[in-house]
């Protein structure tokens, strides 16, 4: 649960920093354990939220393929600042893919 929340407080830092909408506020990881897993091990069910003020909804479905493209970077670099401790490079494959310019420049 820690790390979760370490998470997404980097992420949420990152999407507040390089965001230039706003009409999503920030997005977030959330989890829930599901209890269809098999063989008795703990599985989790994720999913990424947005958050306008105090309304949270699921991010898939409800934001444009550029919202998207930014969502997945951010979680991508908030998992490398969070689980890669002295990691020297970050190779993002085409990051800009789908941003307008002035996401694209906020990045």
């Amino acid at each position: 649960m820690d790390k979760i929340n370490e998470l997404n407080t980097i992420i949420e830092t990152l999407w507040r920093s390089t965001y230039a909408g706003s009409d999503i506020d920030t997005i977030a990881i959330h989890f829930d354990e599901d209890s269809t897993s098999s063989m008795n091990r703990r599985s989790f069910k994720y999913r990424v939220v947005m958050t306008k003020g105090d309304v949270e909804l699921d991010l898939r479905g409800r934001c444009s393929a550029g919202q998207k493209v930014l969502a997945s970077v951010v979680i991508r670099l908030a998992l490398s600042e969070a689980f890669c401790c002295d990691c020297g490079i970050l190779a993002l494959d085409e990051p800009t893919t789908n941003l307008d310019e002035e996401n694209v420049v906020a990045l």
